[in-house]
């Protein structure tokens, strides 16, 4: 549930962030793209399509996604993700926790918007 809700929350903030910044919108219109962030048992996930600079987000898998970011569990997936340290997503590379499928240069894509996104919150405060 909570790992559900993250990805919901996540979807919601980057729709939020690209309306109100133009300088994020650019950021998005940099390459198109279809990611899913999942469980492994396919039970919990969402996708995130980045077209033109707009974000279309749904609940559970998307055929043809470019891209997966597949965690062992939500539970990992969860504590992980709303720690937002990039030496733990690395760590959870490592030990089999998250698996990236598909296209590992749009993994590096994404870092950016979500860095980009958190950057431009932390302007806001």
């Amino acid at each position: 549930m909570k790992f559900s809700l993250l990805l919901f929350v996540l979807s919601i903030v980057f729709k939020r962030t690209a309306r109100k910044h133009e300088s994020f919108r650019t950021k998005l219109k940099e390459k198109d793209y279809t990611l899913v962030i999942r469980t492994e048992d396919g039970k919990r996930g969402r996708f995130f399509t980045f077209k033109g600079g707009e974000i279309i987000s749904g609940k559970g898998d998307r055929a043809g996604a470019e891209i997966s970011l597949i965690w062992r569990d939500a539970a990992a997936g969860f504590r992980i993700m709303s720690g937002g340290s990039t030496k733990a997503f690395m760590g959870a590379l490592q030990d089999g926790s998250l698996k990236i499928a598909g296209d590992a240069n749009l993994a590096l894509t994404f870092t950016g918007v979500v860095g980009e996104m958190m950057k431009l919150m932390k302007l806001k405060k």
